[in-house]
């Protein structure tokens, strides 16, 4: 839980142990251990259950309180909001049961009566602004940002003139695409409160995002010269540079800010990534093996230093970087590197599934995601009946897993997929059917049903899917891309997939295949130039086929054909069987 959230949540107001009869507080006691034992094995969804079968028995706020908690940390919107009503109802006065139960009907996607329990939480706490800041901190870590915003705006108004509502507000409608709400409250929050420097500092970020750039370095130079003393404000400007494409100068500050305040990890990890997606490994090993000592980006640096390592050819070393992120958004990805460099390069599919099982083993909380990856591996050696029966075996044994259920699902896409690559459409299809038959409605099934009939031409059932999926995740970056490629590139219908992008791209700004899908839309509607930027940024970031068959065509637009012709030939060479390197080949008669 943020800090903000921690420290106005955390407190247990203070009650009389339970007085209850000896056989009742013998069965309090064995579900809040079970619940104990459950969390200590990571079993969230079990752990949330016995302690709630304990709240129901018990008298104490704080066991009520306990099951909230875990729910709200399991994502268990029902189930919390019934561990609510029971704290509710044994601390009538205590505020924070509406603050947990505001976000159980978030997630719930029940927007009103969100509004309702955030509103009471509000003014239960007597504080405005800090009850406005709590909610936001609550929004802000929900995916839904549509529904986030629209909770946001109606509080802001029910409770007006308040600096924190409109920072909140901007901050959350830049989330879910919405920039001119961003804009007007951004604005309004320096407005009501001049000298706050977090929100200048968002006005000018929100200038970026909206397309107005030299209006948001212009706001940051500014801040940046009024502030010179002031590290944060610096190395914002720094970023905002950066964003801008503006990497000379961004580097040229960033330098500035190390040599004052030497060794500042903040600076030294913008400067590593802005040597990797130049393609300056040198630097970029550099750089990342500095941040090695700081706990906050010691994961990130492993990671990325492996991943220079692998690109070198350096396995050996990669594996050992790898080895060393055992947390952090990298932890899976790290892993999966390593059991395909074993696979691959050293030619040892025993010790690759053993590295993800016994990954899996020691780090729970990725034990689903190792179950999927050992699911690839079988895959890939040709064994698809072992890669299922992994899983079911598994699911066996935890049938209420929910990791293990998401797990299974997983596989169906990856089977499908594999049927698909071999050109077997119609065992995918039966593939996906039998999955959506046990996990009906199931979004990522159905995304990748939509994907099956890009790839046999029906590209008119899958616009009509995916419009179906983006309705009903409107702030899902990969449906929304996903979307917004088909329709320019099959459908010719340009603007409309620009806005589909657009908004992708502000939710995940760092992401090859999208920043690839917007430079494609700006090269299907004439705009080769900016097109060629997108593309090439994409390509620093991940070296795909596709996107080089897009950089290609672009090249081959601007007249310059020498360099689209050699970029062509080392990419064949790279891949010689990808669909698009060859279609774009035989388009120049190459």
């Amino acid at each position: 839980m943020p800090v903000l959230a921690a420290a106005l949540l955390a407190a247990c107001a203070t009650t009389p142990a339970d007085r209850a009869p000896a056989d009742r507080q013998v069965a309090i006691d064995t579900h809040l251990l079970l619940g104990d034992v459950a969390l200590e094995r990571q079993q969230l969804d079990t752990a949330a259950e016995e302690f709630l079968a304990a709240a129901l028995l018990s008298e104490r706020p704080g066991v009520a309180e306990r099951a909230t908690r875990v729910a709200h940390q399991a994502e268990l919107n029902e189930l919390g909001l019934r561990a609510v009503a029971r704290w509710r109802a044994l601390a009538p006065m205590d505020e924070r049961p509406y603050w947990f139960s505001g976000v159980f009907e978030t997630r719930a996607g029940r927007v009103n009566r969100a509004i309702e329990d955030f509103d009471t939480f509000i003014r239960r706490l007597g504080d405005d602004a800090a009850g406005l800041a709590l909610v936001f901190e609550a929004l802000g870590a929900e995916p839904t940002a549509g529904t986030a915003t629209a909770i946001m705006a109606e509080l802001t108004e029910r409770f007006p003139g308040t600096s924190a509502g409109h920072y909140a507000l901007a901050r959350l409608a830049i989330r879910s695409s919405d920039f001119d709400l961003a804009l007007e409250n951004a604005r309004a929050a320096t407005e009501l409160e001049p000298d706050w420097l977090d929100a200048r500092l968002l006005l000018a970020r929100t200038l970026l995002v909206a397309g107005r750039s030299q209006e948001a370095l212009d706001v940051a130079a500014a801040l940046a010269a009024e502030h010179e003393g002031v590290v944060e404000v610096q190395l914002q400007y720094a970023e905002l540079l950066l964003s801008a494409g503006r990497g000379e100068e961004a580097e040229q500050r960033l330098d500035e800010i190390l040599r004052t305040n030497p060794g500042l990890p903040e600076a030294v990890r913008a400067l590593a990534f802005l040597a990797l997606t130049e393609g300056r490994m040198e630097d970029a090993e550099q750089r990342f093996s500095e941040l090695r000592g700081d706990p906050r980006y010691r994961s990130e640096a492993f990671y990325y230093l492996g991943r220079i390592a692998e690109t070198e050819g350096d396995f050996l070393q990669a594996t050992r970087s790898y080895a060393r992120v055992t947390d952090g958004t990298h932890a899976v990805e790290a892993q999966l590197r390593t059991a395909r460099i074993m696979l691959t390069e050293l030619d040892d599919s025993e010790g690759a599934l053993r590295h993800l099982r016994e990954f899996g083993e020691a780090n729970p909380r990725f034990s689903s995601n190792m179950l999927v990856a050992q699911g690839q591996l079988l895959l890939q050696m040709g064994q698809p009946e072992q890669a299922m029966q992994l899983i079911r075996d598994a699911l066996a044994a935890a049938p209420n897993d929910q990791n293990l259920h998401d797990a299974h699902v997983q596989l169906y896409v990856i089977l499908a997929q594999d049927a698909a690559d071999r050109g077997e459409f119609d065992r995918a299809e039966a593939i996906l059917e039998e999955g959506l038959q046990q996990y009906k409605g199931d979004q990522s099934l159905r995304y990748s049903q939509a994907l099956l009939y890009e790839d046999q031409g029906k590209g008119r059932k899958a616009v009509a899917l995916l419009e179906e999926l983006v309705a009903e995740n409107p702030d899902d970056s990969a449906l929304l891309n996903a979307l917004g490629y088909l329709l320019t590139d099959q459908f010719d219908r340009h603007e409309e997939a620009r806005g589909y992008i657009q908004r992708a791209l502000a939710m995940d700004p760092d992401n090859p295949a999208i920043i690839d899908s917007m430079g494609w839309v700006l090269f299907r509607l004439g705009d080769y130039e900016a097109s060629l930027d997108y593309l090439e940024r994409a390509y620093r970031l991940e070296q795909d086929p596709e996107i080089a068959a897009h950089l290609v065509d672009v090249h081959w637009a601007l007249g310059n054909r020498e360099r689209a012709l050699e970029l062509l030939r080392t990419t064949l060479e790279q891949h010689p069987n990808s669909r698009h390197l060859r279609e774009v080949s035989r388009r120049l008669g190459q």
